[in-house]
């Protein structure tokens, strides 16, 4: 037999060994590598879990008391005409807003949209309100306005964004 023949004959199957080797060690390094990103997710979400349902917590908050009827009970209507009792409305809106920006990167973009369109409505839904009350007219005149705009709508403005953020919120857990 040739030399050739015999050395091919000795490094064949030392290659197919090397091959093996490096397949069975490059699949355990990658079984491995899952193992430890799966660890650390889990570890990541004991952590970030709480803090976003904090978050979601603040935000239906938020929701809650920007609504028509709690701003209309927490804020009494005693020493304000229609055209100052809208500006403290909508400047409750304004604070309560900045407060709970920062909320918006544990949720979802489609829930944060719906929120500020919820915050949208309400604003709108009193200014237009305030359009219809003469401004030097007490307070109580706007108040009851905005309640009754509030019973003739189909849906109530911050609707949607509660029910999207109970629904993230829910998927969470």
């Amino acid at each position: 037999m040739p030399t050739f023949a015999i050395l091919l004959l000795c490094i064949v199957p030392l290659l197919i060994m090397l091959i093996a080797v490096v397949v069975v060690l490059r699949t355990q390094l990658q079984a491995h590598e899952r193992e430890r990103n799966a660890q650390l997710a889990l570890e990541n979400r004991k952590i970030t879990l709480p803090i976003r349902l904090q978050a979601y917590e603040r935000i239906a908050l938020y929701l809650e008391r920007i609504s028509p009827e709690a701003l209309l009970l927490r804020i009494p209507t005693a020493d304000h005409n229609a055209k100052a009792y809208e500006s403290v409305l909508l400047e409750t809106i304004r604070n309560e807003w900045n407060h709970n920006l920062s909320q918006q990167i544990y949720v979802s973009h489609e829930v944060w949209q719906l929120v500020c369109q919820a915050k949208g409505n309400v604003s709108k839904m009193i200014t237009m309100c305030g359009d219809k009350v003469h401004p030097q007219s007490p307070a109580i005149e706007l108040s009851n306005m905005i309640l009754a705009m509030l019973l003739e709508m189909s849906s109530h403005p911050t609707a949607a964004a509660l029910s999207a953020l109970r629904g993230e919120a829910s998927r969470l857990m």
